[in-house]
């Protein structure tokens, strides 16, 4: 998970329990001095109009993360491809990776590499490919011809739908060095 989200899930229910510990204490010392002006304040307009903010912050808070963790799409490192009762056949990240990585190998790509989400609720995959380009290789053709031969490649060695495609290319440069898969 990304760094700004811990902070923004932390601050928002940082407050959502700040808003919690205020009214728990309110009812602790509900005959203290201090809680009753605070009462008879809450009874007043203004007061009221406060109570209704929170408490559409706190339903809205929850709706927000309900649906995200609802709606999230589930990755795994492992994606299960058949199944036949208690049986059940995976396959790995890594495997599909290099799977991809070796079906790219005919198209003149220097130090192709594949990164793989693999989605476990669709039975899909988002794959990013980054690669440096050779002097062979066209780079209008190249994009269509990726995808079909990735997408191929997926259906038919894991039975797994291409969802998004990233194909990121870099003009060859003397300086780097060559792997040849």
């Amino acid at each position: 998970m990304a760094n700004w989200k811990k902070w923004w899930i932390t601050l928002t229910m940082l407050i959502q329990g700040l808003i919690g510990g205020i009214v728990i204490l309110l009812w602790i010392f509900r005959h203290e001095p201090w809680t009753l002006e605070l009462n008879r304040w809450l009874l007043t307009t203004p007061g009221q109009y406060t109570i209704i903010g929170l408490a559409s912050y706190i339903i809205l808070m929850a709706i927000i993360v309900m649906g995200s963790s609802i709606f999230r799409p589930t990755t795994s490192k492992q994606l299960i491809i058949a199944r036949n009762g208690a049986r059940h056949i995976s396959v790995d990240r890594a495997a599909v990776e290099k799977s991809i990585c070796l079906s790219l190998s005919s198209f003149g790509l220097y130090n192709p590499t594949a990164k793989v989400k693999l989605l476990k609720n669709r039975q899909e995959a988002d794959v990013t490919v980054t690669g440096m380009l050779s002097t062979h290789s066209n780079p209008e053709l190249l994009k269509t011809s990726l995808t079909d031969a990735i997408e191929n490649d997926l259906q038919t060695n894991f039975t797994i739908g291409l969802r998004k495609l990233q194909v990121k290319l870099e003009p060859y440069n003397y300086k780097k060095t060559v792997i040849v898969v």
